[in-house]
């Protein structure tokens, strides 16, 4: 009979691979609680829906504003909404329930009240949009951020005042570039530009608004960093690694480019490098980029550094509190099958079919269940 661990030691790496082919194709998220979901584009204005102004502010804990846009959120009966991002001042304004983009305060004319030519002759008639139970955050990998009730009233403005946001544990890695704070007004504003057409996915309006920011700042890390993520989605690997290499050259503790660069190093298969630099993004700042713990587990899994491989995944799995990545139990699976501990590794997969019972392959990983089940017991006698 073949044994578990050759029937199981291709499993991981197909298996990863096929996941870094995904997650490739989005920028690292802020990892909010809830459901994130980007804002239409592609429907018209409801005719009878009021626009409604949401405005304020974020700083960091201790009053400083971030030294870089944050994404804003709006939250409602636990599904946050991408709606925006402050400008370098912290300072934030989004228009909702009359229009398929947003409108945020790096947008010339952000702060000009609604009028006449927003808001059609039988304005009277219109509704308010249903705020009933959301609240508004900010959203930054690494720190966390209070949340303010949208009071509700029909107003067609609303100011929610300060967003506070505070680092997460001691992290000596940072997800905000300084040099961010040192870049001249022509620089910041292409950057604001850029973070809102890649929103809109964009992508090559971006791409032009980075090359201006570069440009005038070529010590701007976030912008190179940005235009790393931009490529890098796209498949242009070489011209993405480059970039984030100039990123991470203008600020050495800037961890994005880092993280950019492990997601190049999966999508190669080159797992020693992977290894190394997942480990430095979790040991420098592991609450901004949880899915570093993930692929940590699986590069070090492909070399054989199964202890380490075991540690990174059951700190994931403690992380992953809300099953995004499941799929984490069938690696941890693989690893426990490595180090014969088959017990381990079939409670594994039944964790996993309790998380994704749907799986199309349920049925065969029950089969393997049972098999390290039956290799468990007679491991025994």
């Amino acid at each position: 009979m073949t044994s578990p661990a050759s029937r199981f030691v291709t499993f991981a790496v197909l298996f990863l691979c096929t996941l870094a082919s995904a997650w490739s194709q989005t920028r690292p998220p802020a990892a909010p609680a809830g459901r994130t979901t980007a804002p239409s584009r592609n429907t018209g204005p409801d005719p009878l829906v009021q626009p409604v102004f949401i405005s304020g502010r974020v700083m960091v804990e201790g009053g400083a504003a971030p030294a870089e846009p944050v994404a804003i959120e709006r939250v409602c009966n636990g599904t946050a909404r991408r709606e925006g991002y402050t400008d370098f001042k912290g300072q934030f304004e989004i228009q909702l329930g009359a229009t398929p983009t947003f409108q945020d305060a790096s947008e010339d004319g952000a702060q000009t009240s609604p009028g006449a030519s927003r808001v059609s002759a039988n304005s009277a008639s219109r509704r308010p949009p249903d705020l009933r139970g959301c609240e508004m955050r900010a959203a930054l990998p690494g720190f966390q951020s209070t949340s303010v009730m949208i009071r509700s009233r029909e107003e067609s403005r609303y100011d929610v005042g300060t967003i506070v946001i505070k680092r997460q544990g001691d992290a000596k890695g940072s997800t905000v570039s300084l040099t961010s704070m040192a870049a001249p007004k022509d620089a910041q504003q292409a950057f604001e530009k850029a973070e809102r057409a890649s929103s809109q996915k964009k992508f090559a309006d971006a791409e032009k608004e980075l090359q201006k920011a570069v440009k005038s700042y070529p010590q701007f890390a976030a912008a190179w960093s940005m235009m790393g993520d931009i490529h890098l989605n796209q498949g242009q690997l070489q011209q993405a690694r480059e970039e984030y290499q100039k990123s991470i050259a203008a600020d050495p503790q800037y961890l994005n480019p880092v993280f950019g660069s492990a997601r190049i190093a999966v999508q190669e298969k080159n797992w020693q490098e992977a290894a190394q630099l997942t480990s430095q993004v979790v040991k420098l700042n592991g609450y901004a980029f949880p899915d570093a713990y993930f692929f940590n587990a699986a590069s070090n899994y492909n070399i054989g550094q199964y202890d380490v491989a075991e540690d990174s995944a059951r700190k994931f799995r403690s992380i992953d509190t809300e099953h995004h990545r499941p799929d984490v139990a069938l690696l941890l699976s693989n690893i426990l099958v490595r180090k014969k501990d088959y017990k381990g590794a079939a409670e594994q997969i039944r964790d996993y079919l309790a998380m994704a019972p749907n799986d199309p392959g349920a049925d065969k990983l029950k089969v393997q269940m049972q098999q390290l089940d039956e290799l468990s017991v007679s491991s025994k006698n």
